[in-house]
């Protein structure tokens, strides 16, 4: 198998676009569809500047009366210099004068509106209006989710020309003031290309924050606090002992009682999460629930610290306990990884993920097939396993989902085929006694009306024709059958991913007994990341787990949630194992973000309980509102959140929650499949 090409891709930017009565905003890399209905026939003009003070990709401008959003989303109105004037009512009017505004009416898509006009915003439970009183033009900017490293680092193995590299990673950030914890301000850091000579271009040169991280010279610590120097905008340099230096002219020691990674790994977290506290004082605040709960314990004033100096904040921060806000923290992402050379292109995609850097061995138990396989090249298998890390989703409970993940995952993800079409699906069934979850896949992908789909069934493939699915472009592909020591079983033999010399398809579902190797094999030749097996599994119950895996992924549910929501449901979750890029999405989840729920009841009281993840758009920094009466409170995610005391008013808004995920005796159900009884609620 040939290792794809290492680089970067154009970008495809999104592409703004007429559907008679509406305009349809389309992300050709992230693959998403944003509709907004106009109610009259509008003409979409591409323009080259709409005066929209944001970061934008795509411009156009259109005339209408109204704009009508797929979901009850909150509109943020701020004035021509950037000042948040309010925040949309969830459930009645708001309304503001005539005058000079931006929108930010933002869902799949990010999404800004320019007007001059009157607005009034109308919000109920499954959508919202935009009046503008009369026929106004409209200057539209749409902007990706999508975080494309700007370009690339040559660097040599040498440590001191490593921790220059990193020392660079903080030119993505896109401010250093506190808003930097929104993930939409912090850009992807440049890539890492191996070279004989060190070469960073000037384009990559850091903010100057007046911050270093001290460190010993190995690539250990390197590893370690990547993440951290990335964010802070500090300068890596060699030291005797590991500390965080603030203008020269005070230190604070990375090596306490706790340890050098335990100690890194609690200043990235405060650090991250006081900012997202103390950036509420700034022109795009929110009421933040954590921020309600603490602020009277912190140990500074929030609208000063927002106006400190990067310094100065830090040693704001530096002077709060640990121990009060951990109970407060969002769930983290953990990387697990041997430091080693070839490991060091990794690292922008650690600070990427700002995720917490664990240098261990990982064990090689649990992954892949025993020694005796007879699929793939034994030397480029072991390769793949030795060069990968494994990413890790902590929610602080037993079920955290872990995942193998090769560095061609990352380069597979940033290397996208740009394509506007639908979202198309490969549904493979190599084995008749298997037909009951191929059949229930009929009426699962491809069952909504806001997102077009384009779902092929093939059945009881040769070798040639399954090699031809994988090898094709697609967005996913469910395969139900066997998986031999050989390979996948095809009518005529069996195929080996290790022998594809590239594969198309992003993500995949392998529902067939110890799958894992060929999943591997599948991410080395071009996917992203995908779900399989490292055991036997049970006919009934690969059907059904096959089913609500493809259901949760249909709904827009990352392929880690779906994982973690499998194992939570049946012990049968258990023989799934996650490889690649777990926040990987087939789909757009219609109310922006995958949220599972449970309700419980004590004594007279209901109490609602809400778990959301990620995905490659939504990352540590970003808030969730729950649209209930009982709280209109924003939350730091991702989490799980609650209990919250609920109303009766409150549950039509959470049965009309159409993509959330309930777990309900054992059974994965929609929200609006579920009925007021069924939860154990008389209306």
């Amino acid at each position: 198998m040939e290792s794809p090409r290492f680089g970067i891709s154009s970008t495809g930017d999104p592409v703004i676009k007429s559907t008679g009565d509406g305009i349809a905003i389309v992300d050709p890399i992230e693959r998403k569809r944003y509709l907004l209905a106009t109610n009259e026939l509008v003409e979409v003009n591409d323009i080259t500047e709409t005066g929209i003070p944001y970061p934008v990709d795509s411009e156009a401008e259109i005339t209408t009366k109204t704009l009508t959003l797929p979901t009850q989303n909150s509109v943020y109105v701020y004035d021509k210099t950037g000042l948040m004037l309010v925040e949309s009512n969830p459930e009645g009017i708001t309304s503001l004068p005539k005058g000079e505004y931006y929108l930010d009416i933002s869902g799949s898509v990010k999404l800004y509106a320019g007007i001059n006009s009157s607005v009034d915003i109308h919000s109920n439970a499954d959508r919202t209006r935009i009046d503008f009183g009369a026929s106004t033009s409209v200057a539209l900017g749409a902007r990706s989710y999508h975080t494309q490293p700007a370009g690339s680092i040559r660097t040599t193995t040498d440590v001191d020309d490593v921790m220059r590299t990193v020392s660079a990673f903080s030119s993505a950030l896109k401010t250093i003031k506190p808003e930097r914890s929104y993930p939409t301000l912090r850009g992807h850091p440049p890539i890492i290309e191996l070279n004989q000579e060190l070469t960073i271009p000037s384009q990559f040169d850091p903010p100057e924050t007046g911050i270093s991280i001290e460190i010993p010279p190995d690539l250990r610590s390197i590893f370690v606090v990547t993440p951290l120097a990335y964010y802070l905008g500090a300068k890596v340099e060699s030291g005797s002992v590991p500390r965080l230096v603030i203008e020269s002219k005070c230190s604070f020691s990375l090596s306490d009682g706790e340890g050098f990674e335990s100690t890194v790994e609690r200043l990235l977290k405060q650090t991250v999460f006081l900012d997202c506290m103390v950036r509420a004082a700034g022109p795009s605040s929110n009421s933040l629930q954590e921020r309600h709960e603490l602020e009277s314990t912190l140990q500074f004033d929030i609208k000063t610290v927002y106006n400190q100096s990067p310094v100065e904040r830090l040693r704001s921060y530096l002077e709060v306990p640990f121990d009060a806000i951990e109970p407060y923290l969002p769930d983290w992402k953990e990387t697990r990884l041997s430091p080693a050379e070839e490991k060091i292109p990794y690292l922008p995609f650690l600070a990427n993920d700002l995720a917490v850097v664990k240098t261990e061995a990982i064990r090689s138990g649990g992954f892949g097939r025993s020694s005796n396989t007879k699929a793939g090249s034994n030397s480029e298998r072991q390769s793949s396993l030795n060069e990968s890390i494994e990413q890790r989703w902590n929610d602080g409970s037993l079920s955290s989902i872990a995942a193998r993940t090769p560095l061609t995952a990352f380069y597979n993800d940033i290397n996208r085929t740009v394509r506007t079409g639908p979202i198309d699906i490969e549904v493979i069934c190599n084995d008749p006694r298997m037909s009951e979850e191929f059949v229930a896949l009929y009426g699962t992908y491809g069952n909504r009306e806001d997102v077009p789909f384009e779902v092929t069934t093939r059945y009881d493939l040769t070798v040639s024709e399954l090699a031809t699915v994988f090898e094709r472009t697609s967005d996913f592909v469910h395969y139900i059958g066997h998986t031999e020591e050989e390979g996948f079983r095809c009518a005529d033999g069996y195929l080996d991913a290790w022998s594809l010399e590239t594969v198309g398809t992003d993500a995949f579902l392998l529902n067939s007994c110890r799958s894992y190797d060929q999943g591997l094999a599948l991410l080395q030749g071009g996917s992203i990341g995908g779900i399989a097996t490292f055991e036997d599994v049970d006919n009934v119950d690969a059907a059904q787990t096959g089913s609500t895996i493809a259901q949760l992924l249909n709904q827009g549910f990352p392929l880690y949630a779906a994982t973690n929501i499998i194992r939570e449901k049946s012990a049968a979750g258990e023989s799934y194992r996650l490889l690649g890029k777990g926040s990987t999405a087939i789909s757009q989840c219609r109310a922006g973000l995958p949220v599972r729920f449970s309700i419980t009841q004590e004594g007279d009281q209901h109490k609602l309980r809400l778990k959301v993840y990620t995905k490659d758009e939504v990352q540590v920094g970003s808030t969730y509102q729950p649209h209930l009466n009982s709280t209109d409170a924003y939350h730091l995610i991702p989490k799980e959140i609650g209990p919250i005391p609920v109303e009766k008013s409150d549950f039509p808004k959470i049965t009309d929650m159409s993509e959330a995920a309930i777990l309900l005796d054992d059974e994965v159900r929609k929200g609006d499949n579920v009925t007021f009884k069924e939860i154990g609620i008389l209306p």
